[in-house]
């Protein structure tokens, strides 16, 4: 029969007053809510095959967590509440007892989750960003995963106190690889550097820019300062030993350039 997930939403979002449920406000989120149960799906598969590193890069152990799918199967009347089955799609080459058990542990789990989530105790992140998806207007919300008439979870919430987690903070790297493009005034001032690993855009300056011209076709040194918007602070032809720069200078560099930085290594 496989185990069933009623999810409620009420609230005044548009729709929800004549009990229904649009797809405008509500289908970035549901997609996010599959997307949750999957990875729940495969933090139980590594722990259930003592593999930590098992799956951490995709391949088997991410594409069986993906035969878990959210079917609808019913809409209660008069409520904004739709009814998911959770079902298994077949060519698992796990060896676990059954698809059953597993669907009933991975919701089970998901709808855990979701309670110590809504409190601001981090325990999943993709349901976090599934619970920050969900529309304004949503005040409250319940899930009740059940199977065979048992009831496996049931929570039901309606103010949300997610954790704010910290942006990570940007770090200095070394990058070795070519030029792939650059842009330049008028618009925004950019270089995109390829390595034998990832493509990264980096804002530079007017100067850097017309500096990295000469370098296209040529293998490069880099050092970007890495986060969310990761900025060049210097590029050269790797063929050619950097220049030795004083320590006077080097000193003077970071306490006009990098003051904010260093404040903030500094807490």
């Amino acid at each position: 029969m496989g185990v069933k997930l009623k999810v409620t939403f009420d609230g005044d979002e548009p729709g929800l007053a004549q009990h229904r449920l649009s797809l405008s406000s509500f289908g970035e989120s549901l997609k996010l809510l599959l997307s949750a149960l999957q990875r729940t799906a495969s933090g139980i598969l590594a722990s259930a095959l003592d593999d930590t590193e098992y799956g951490t890069k995709g391949g088997r152990l991410a594409a069986e967590a993906k035969l878990l799918d959210l079917e609808l199967a019913s809409i209660e009347q008069g409520s904004a509440a739709p009814t998911f089955v959770c079902v298994a799609r077949p060519g698992s080459q796990l060896h676990l007892q059954s698809f059953d058990t597993f669907g009933e542990q991975t919701v089970q789990r998901l709808v855990q989750d979701l309670d110590a989530e809504r409190q601001g105790r981090p325990a999943n992140a993709s349901v976090r960003r599934y619970l920050r998806s969900l529309p304004a207007g949503v005040r409250a919300q319940r899930y009740t995963a059940w199977t065979n008439g048992t009831v496996l979870a049931d929570v039901q919430f309606g103010e949300l106190s997610l954790l704010e987690v910290p942006a990570q903070g940007a770090r200095l790297v070394k990058l070795l690889g070519r030029i792939l493009s650059v842009g330049f005034d008028p618009g925004a001032s950019y270089i995109t550097l390829k390595t034998s690993s990832r493509t990264v855009r980096c804002s530079a300056s007017s100067e850097q820019v017309e500096r990295a011209l000469p370098l296209r076709h040529k293998d490069v040194a880099a050092a970007v300062l890495d986060g969310q918007k990761p900025s060049l602070v210097w590029i050269l032809d790797a063929a050619t030993p950097p220049t030795r720069v004083p320590i006077e200078s080097t000193i003077e560099h970071l306490r006009t350039n990098w003051a904010e930085t260093m404040r903030i290594l500094a807490q």
